[in-house]
């Protein structure tokens, strides 16, 4: 089994269990490097929910709710899963009040799953079915200042904020912030079959998008 992933890399808290301690004894230094590690992320969450001051407001509430109920925490799960939950039910209460997505939690079943490739595009005119009509693009080809331009991210995030909302926090969590499989089912509540339809999901329309942006520019 794999180790744990430590919540906040310093050696002060060399476990979870010692972090999770100073923490509840109100320790100002522990509370200090957990912002520092887990804000920027969960602002960049809370981003596909709503607008980036919305966020950074959602996400200071949020801190206040962990400091008020940090001596409540049976630790179940771990800091930065019960951290990263607070914040997404501030954000789905937020989003659904500005009309801009359905939360995950009330939302019905998901939209039709899209194909990841159109059929069409394996039927070559001449060797038939199953042969590319037209090879996609080789991204890996592109210069890294393309890929990685303020432009390109712009086109993936406004994408993103499309997505429904499960497929959106899927993606969100392990193609953004890198989070495991494992962290995600968690986090989420939701089993890993699950976890993997929605990913794929998402990352189908993401690819499409892109697609249609590196093709049309």
């Amino acid at each position: 089994m794999a180790a744990p992933v430590r919540t906040v890399a310093d050696d002060r808290w060399a476990t979870e269990g010692d972090l999770i301690a100073a923490l509840k004894a109100g320790d100002r230094a522990a509370f200090r490097a957990l912002v520092e590690t887990l804000h920027a992320p969960l602002v960049r969450m809370a981003s596909v929910y709503v607008s980036r001051a919305t966020a950074e407001d959602a996400v200071q509430d949020a801190w206040v709710s962990v400091v008020r109920s940090i001596g409540k925490f049976e630790g179940r799960a771990s800091v930065r899963t019960w951290v990263f939950r607070v914040v997404l039910n501030r954000v789905r209460t937020l989003a659904r009040k500005e009309a801009n997505t359905v939360p995950h939690a009330t939302a019905g079943p998901e939209a039709e799953p899209r194909q990841s490739v159109d059929p069409q595009r394996l039927t070559h005119p001449e060797l038939g079915a199953h042969h590319w009509h037209d090879v996609p693009a080789r991204w890996e080809l592109l210069p890294e200042q393309r890929l990685m331009s303020a432009e390109v991210r712009s086109v993936v995030v406004d994408a993103l904020q499309k997505l429904p909302g499960a497929q959106r926090e899927v993606v969100s969590m392990r193609d953004l912030e890198g989070w495991t499989s494992e962290e995600t089912c968690e986090a989420l509540g939701i089993s890993a079959v699950n976890q993997r339809v929605l990913l794929h999901r998402g990352r189908t329309v993401l690819r499409a998008t892109l697609e249609e942006y590196f093709h049309d520019d």
